[in-house]
């Protein structure tokens, strides 16, 4: 009887262990003085070869919960200023997408719609890796993700 135990514990540990959980969770924060409302994500997608260069993309939500844009975050890429900047996500199928940035010039962020052509993309397919150009300094770099899910598991959260 304990074997038969053991053996249906250690089943389901490993069950528990190799099951695929979602990283990206989508949840709506009340600012409480201003009572406005915010849709978020509980992580960012980074895209970085080594820890130092490379970029976070944090997704900007509408309250009708529909994905608008990105917003960039460039760490090691030359000029800390953004004008410009192109940014081309390719999936595992080859298939990819190029946005340019619609922000004219920030030495903070840089900011891409989402263009309505790339949603289904976005949804169904994984991510392979990502290059993006700073258009101010033309420093580059193809780099791979953190989660090649995360589009997938966003808008199974919205």
């Amino acid at each position: 009887m304990k074997v038969l135990t053991l053996t249906f514990a250690l089943v389901a540990v490993s069950l528990v262990s190799f099951a695929q959980s979602d990283t990206v969770k989508v949840y709506t924060y009340v600012e409480e003085m201003t009572e406005k409302s915010y849709i978020m994500t509980t992580v960012d997608l980074i895209a970085t070869e080594n820890g130092t260069k490379g970029i976070k993309i944090m997704a900007n939500i509408s309250n009708a919960k529909e994905l608008t844009s990105f917003i960039i975050s460039q760490y090691d890429m030359g000029s800390a200023c953004n004008e410009n900047n192109t940014l081309i996500i390719k999936f595992i199928d080859g298939s990819k997408i190029k946005i340019l940035s619609y922000n004219q010039f920030s030495c903070k962020n840089s900011y891409f719609r989402v263009p309505f052509t790339a949603v289904e993309q976005l949804k169904t397919l994984e991510i392979e890796k990502i290059y993006y150009q700073n258009g101010d300094s033309y420093e580059s770099g193809t780099f791979p993700v953190n989660n090649p899910r995360y589009f997938i598991q966003l808008y199974k959260g919205l």
